[in-house]
C-alpha cells in the first residue's frame, strides 16, 4: 500500500534521513516497498498537539473551585471532559469501576490521539499517521499485549485454562481436543490484532484517498469540490475512534471476566 504525501516530505534531511534508515533496515517488512518516515512526523506532531492540549485543559481544571463551573461552549476542557467521560462510561458498563479507573489512562489516550491523527487527515498537505498500517498496527499491539498481560495477571492459569476450552482434567490431555481448542484460541486472539489494525488502516486510508482525489478533479475550485467527501470524513474520523476503542474495551472485558464485571458492576451503580 502506497504512503499518502505530505508536507512531512519537505522537512530538511528528510530524504537523508529516509535514506539512512532504508539502508540500515532494508524496505518495510510488510510490503518490501522503500520506508517512508512520514507517518513518523506525523505522530510526533500529533503527540505534540496532545501535549499544548494537556497543557491547555490543565490551565483549566487546577483551580478546583473554578473547575466544578462547566464552561458553556466547547473548549479544550469540555472536549476532555466529554470524551473522558464517554470512555469511563463504557468501561464501567462493561467491566465495572475497578477496572474502569484501571484502563481509562489506556483507552482516553487511544481515543485522543487516534481522533487527532485521524483529523490530520481533514488539513490540506496533511496525512493521517492512522492511514500507514506501521502507526494502527502499534496501537493495536499495545491493546492486544496490555489485554493478554492483564488476563494473566487478573487469574493466573484459570485465564490460561480459556485456551484450552476450560478442559482441566488430566485425561483430556491425551485426546486432541484442547490441541484443537489452544490453535482456536490463538488464532481467535491473533484475530484481534488484525481486526483492531486493519479495520483503523483501511478506512482511514480510504477515506484520505477520496479527499485527495477530489481535490485533484477541479483545480480551481480546491476547496468548495471536497466538502461533501470531508464532510462525510469528519463521520469517518469519529466512527473509527470510537470502533476501536469499543472493541479494545471488549477485548480487555473478555479478559477481566464477567463474573468479575457482574460483581464490581453491581457496586459501581
Amino acid at each position: 500500500m502506497p504512503e499518502h504525501q505530505s508536507w512531512f516530505r519537505f522537512l530538511p534531511n528528510y530524504e537523508a534521513l529516509r535514506a539512512y534508515f532504508e539502508g540500515r533496515f532494508g524496505d518495510t517488512w510488510y510490503a518490501k516497498q522503500t520506508i517512508d518516515l512520514q507517518h513518523v512526523f506525523g505522530a510526533i506532531l500529533v503527540l505534540a498537539i496532545l501535549f499544548i492540549f494537556g497543557l491547555l485543559v490543565w490551565a483549566r481544571v487546577r483551580d478546583v473551585k473554578k473547575a466544578l463551573l462547566p464552561e458553556t461552549k466547547l473548549t479544550p476542557r469540555t472536549l476532555a471532559e466529554l470524551v473522558t467521560e464517554m470512555v469511563l462510561g463504557q468501561l464501567e458498563a462493561q467491566m465495572g469501576a475497578r477496572e474502569a479507573r484501571f484502563f481509562l489512562p489506556l483507552i482516553g489516550s487511544c481515543a485522543f490521539f487516534i481522533f487527532f491523527s485521524n483529523s490530520m487527515g481533514l488539513l490540506p498537505g496533511f496525512s493521517p499517521p492512522t492511514s500507514n498500517l506501521n502507526t494502527t498496527l502499534a496501537l493495536a499491539a499495545v491493546i492486544v499485549l496490555t489485554t493478554e498481560g492483564y488476563g494473566i495477571y487478573r487469574h493466573r492459569l484459570g485465564y490460561l485454562k480459556e485456551f484450552v476450552g476450560g478442559l482441566t482434567e488430566w485425561y483430556w490431555f491425551i485426546t486432541p481436543l484442547p490441541y484443537l481448542m489452544f490453535l482456536i484460541e490463538v488464532i481467535g486472539h491473533a484475530a484481534r490484532l488484525i481486526s483492531l489494525s486493519f479495520r483503523l488502516l483501511g478506512n482511514m486510508y480510504a477515506d484520505h484517498t477520496v479527499v485527495g482525489v477530489f481535490s485533484t478533479l477541479v483545480p480551481f475550485l480546491p476547496i468548495l469540490v471536497p466538502l461533501p467527501p470531508m464532510i462525510l470524513g469528519v463521520l469517518v474520523i469519529l466512527v473509527q475512534t470510537a470502533v476501536f476503542c469499543l472493541l479494545s474495551i471488549v477485548y480487555i472485558g473478555l479478559c477481566v471476566g464477567e463474573e468479575e464485571g457482574e460483581g464490581h458492576g453491581s457496586h459501581s451503580h
